[in-house]
């Protein structure tokens, strides 16, 4: 390989790419070769599911189950966004990953 070829990348599967994002925010990424995408993805799913407004500490009374069920929901927004967006990327990057 002469100093002036770029390295021949593999091409990504987007399927798996979208698959690996829908498991957890950053891993298609991680799969694309685009590391520090693939990190902050994670760090913000991360953030978003367990941090301050996790949905995992929202309470529930079983007597009246909606209101806490709805609070688990907007609490988990936040997560799902960043879940789907990190989807839809690792789909759209795939195809660029493999120059």
């Amino acid at each position: 390989m002469t100093p002036h070829e770029a390295p021949v990348r593999r091409k990504r599967s987007r399927l798996l790419a979208a698959t690996l994002s829908g498991l957890f925010p950053g891993l298609g990424q991680l799969y694309n070769g685009e590391a520090w995408r693939g990190v902050a993805f994670f760090v913000a799913g991360v953030l978003t599911g367990f941090g301050p407004w996790n949905p995992l500490q929202v309470e529930i009374d079983l007597d009246d189950p909606e209101p806490g069920l709805r609070r688990v929901l907007l609490a988990s927004l936040p997560f799902l966004l960043v879940g789907l967006w990190s989807v839809v990327d690792a789909w759209r990057r795939a195809d660029r990953s493999a120059n």
